[in-house]
């Protein structure tokens, strides 16, 4: 009796445990069969978000990373032929207008000033004893002249008179052409003693030295490039399939490569009026007929300032945008 007892608790038993693990098989599949489907669900709405972000920052703009810094520059050179004996600034330093650059030797050229200060001086003197002659010449010639006509003296002398009045008229603007040419020589060398000291045109930033100090530089020679770092904007070159888009006034965001952690903002305020190519070095000439058609880049300016987090402007002193910096574009389209 006790055995049929034990035996029927067993089987009771094991009926249950059947029961419980078909149980939680049939739980255990259910949750795979839901985890099948909620993690694509999870993954298609992760893409969504994206999609919406990406869609917010991206349509209705017109980005580009051909873009740089750049600035009013002006390439300060030499005058007059001369060797530089001394250079006072290096490619980076700060300038103000009227700074001097360079000094170029100068002896030759007092030397020349000297010559040209005394033959002004002597001509000054010559030319005020050419004033006493001409007006001794003229009161002989009157006195000859009244007695000619009083026959009191042949028509020789009268002559001889004439002539020499003639020539000492001769003689004195022939003088006065020699204390003008004079003045004049000495007026040119003393503009090129000036010359002989360059100076900063603008206040900037000195972006190329181009000669070493002991260097004889040619008129026209560059010693300095200067960037008016006080007045920089942002040169983009953008595929002439964009430019529909775009006009003047455009809002721009602008990442600066220096500053990645700065927001910069700008406006577009000028088109170019011609690709970049037409300036290159060979511009393109297709008259052989050998032609490959590629989109050509029009260069355009913006405005560019740093910007706060809600987009407002700040003024960082911190900040040095310089020419030639790397820069990325976003142009906002208008509605």
């Amino acid at each position: 009796m006790t055995n049929i007892n034990n035996e029927k608790i067993n089987s009771d038993f094991e009926n249950n445990s059947s029961d419980i693990k078909n149980k939680n098989g049939d739980e255990s599949q259910s949750f795979y069969t839901k985890k099948r489907f909620i993690i694509p669900f999870i993954l298609i709405a992760i893409a969504a978000v994206f999609a919406w972000k990406w869609y917010q920052t991206q349509l209705g703009f017109v980005s580009t990373d051909d873009a740089f810094i750049d600035a009013d520059k002006l390439t300060v050179s030499s005058k007059i032929l001369g060797r530089i004996i001394s250079l006072n600034y290096d490619e980076g330093d700060t300038v103000k207008a009227g700074d001097i650059f360079a000094v170029l030797d100068s002896t030759d050229i007092y030397a020349q000033k000297n010559e040209a200060e005394a033959l002004l001086f002597t001509s000054r003197g010559n030319i005020n004893l050419e004033k006493v002659n001409l007006a001794k010449a003229q009161e002989d010639f009157d006195r000859a002249e009244s007695l000619f006509k009083s026959n009191v003296i042949s028509k020789e002398k009268y002559d001889n008179a004439f002539h020499s009045l003639e020539q000492a008229k001769a003689r004195y603007e022939l003088t006065k052409s020699g204390l003008k040419t004079a003045a004049a020589r000495l007026n040119v060398i003393k503009v090129q003693l000036t010359n002989t000291v360059i100076s900063s045109p603008l206040n900037g930033v000195i972006g190329k030295r181009w000669v070493m100090e002991g260097d004889v530089v040619q008129p026209g020679q560059p010693i300095y490039t200067v960037f008016d770092v006080n007045n920089v904007w942002v040169t983009a070159d953008l595929e002439e399939t964009k430019l529909a888009s775009i006009e003047n006034g455009n809002m721009v965001q602008i990442t600066v490569d220096t500053y990645p952690d700065q927001k910069f903002a700008g406006k577009v305020y000028l088109m170019g009026s011609n690709t970049a190519s037409q300036f290159s070095l060979i511009p393109p000439a297709n008259a052989s007929g050998n032609f490959t058609k590629i989109t050509q880049r029009v260069p355009i300016r913006i405005s560019i300032y740093p910007v706060d987090e809600n987009g407002n402007r700040v003024n960082d002193k911190n900040i040095r945008l310089l020419p030639g910096m790397s820069v990325e574009i976003k142009i906002k389209l208008k509605d």
